[in-house]
């Protein structure tokens, strides 16, 4: 095993935990392109299609809900590399699917393998960085990992162009052997506390139910939760909105998709900035206010072309990664003695409701963009409310 860091961490620790939390939308956003090929060779419908998103999202929570108070308890480094192993076997698996009933069960599984990548990064994030540090770093690992959705779809699409849509999930798999060799070979554990002196496995599941009860850790958690699955609801439902509704060709849905992840760079440099004049619950709620005034435009003016829908889901969506990383920070912050569970939770909880938006994208579908806007819309709402609930307990704590 490498040896434990000493004195500061490494600056190449910061790149490597944000190439770990890229494996999700790596895994999401790379086969989008080949959706609706992969439907017509699996005979499958856009509903069956829009499933294995679905799946993938579950998969992921499932996982993350066992790998994080686990990793408070028997530590982080032998979890986050017997996950990496079940998202490459997965991913191999993918390649050899003949109905889309099986890729719905292998999406699940290569999720739940990813799983541990993701939740693992941001809690030894927490372990060997202090609590004035983390947002900044926590947002410099996302500028890292908004890499793996810019690159993803117009990856995606150039392989189509030359191979079958195998070489999607074939590709994944190298990069996951890879990640798994580098954090094989430099990354130590970092959980402070020895393995097998943390309490029992029960006890660390049991972090759960304290963060359930406080009101002010779910005001967090449903802000960033919800704010995520206005963007799953948006990757669920964009490949057949642009490509299908809209007409544009496959290959240029990546450029579309990539000016999402441009602005959503901009705003998290922005966002650094802005972390030195406003405290997080008030940049929180101005980031999600402003989601909300998008979201809203969003459903009133979806049939209005395509260029107004681009611009306003830019808009929108150039939020959800600030949001998300000020959120869990500002959780971090408050529960780092369950940082493992906290992360966990919250980011399962945000790909759970991701998984729902998907779905309910695909319920409501009526061949327009409506059903996105509108799932996209009530996503921005809710996540504005936990805000205002996390914000009213923290004023009423402080006055008590």
């Amino acid at each position: 095993m490498p040896p434990a860091f000493t004195n500061r961490p490494p600056r190449w620790l910061i790149p490597l935990l944000g190439s770990l939390v890229a494996f999700g939308p790596l895994s999401i956003d790379m086969y989008l392109p080949a959706l609706p090929a992969m439907g017509q060779q699996l005979h499958a419908t856009q509903g069956q299609m829009q499933h294995t998103l679905g799946s993938f999202f579950a998969g992921f929570c499932i996982g993350m809900l066992l790998y994080g108070p686990l990793s408070d308890r028997l530590g982080r480094r032998k979890l986050l590399l017997s996950g990496m192993l079940l998202f490459v076997i997965a991913s191999v698996l993918c390649t050899q699917v003949t109905q889309v009933e099986q890729l719905v069960v292998l999406r699940a599984l290569q999720a739940f393998g990813s799983g541990a990548a993701v939740v693992m990064a941001r809690a030894i994030a927490r372990d060997v960085y202090t609590s004035d540090e983390l947002p900044r770093v926590l947002s410099l690992m996302t500028l890292v990992t908004m890499i793996a959705p810019l690159l993803a779809p117009l990856l995606g699409g150039a392989l189509l162009t030359v191979f079958d849509w195998q070489a999607i999930f074939m590709l994944l798999a190298v990069v996951g052997c890879i990640s798994g060799l580098l954090v094989f070979w430099v990354l130590p554990e970092t959980l402070k506390t020895p393995p097998g002196q943390t309490g029992s496995i029960l006890k660390a599941f049991h972090n759960y139910c304290l963060l359930v009860r406080d009101r002010e850790a779910m005001g967090i958690i449903a802000t960033l939760a919800f704010s995520f699955a206005g963007m799953f609801a948006f990757i669920s439902g964009s490949p057949f909105v642009y490509i299908s509704y809209f007409q544009v060709p496959a290959q240029y849905y990546g450029l579309l998709f990539g000016c999402n992840v441009i602005g959503m760079i901009a705003v998290l440099l922005l966002n650094v900035r802005m972390l030195k004049v406003y405290s997080l619950p008030r940049l929180l709620m101005i980031q999600s206010s402003a989601q909300v005034l998008f979201g809203l435009l969003l459903l009133v003016f979806h049939q209005q072309g395509l260029s107004i829908l681009v611009i306003l889901v830019v808009l929108f969506m150039s939020l959800v990664n600030a949001i998300g990383t000020n959120s869990l920070s500002l959780l971090l912050q408050q529960r780092g003695q369950q940082a493992g569970s906290a992360s966990a939770l919250a980011i399962s909880l945000q790909f759970g409701m991701g998984a729902l938006a998907s779905l309910a994208v695909s319920w409501l579908q009526d061949d327009t963009p409506f059903a996105m806007t509108l799932v996209m819309a009530v996503c921005a709402a809710l996540g504005w409310v936990g805000q205002r609930m996390s914000v009213a307990h923290i004023g009423s704590r402080l006055h008590e």
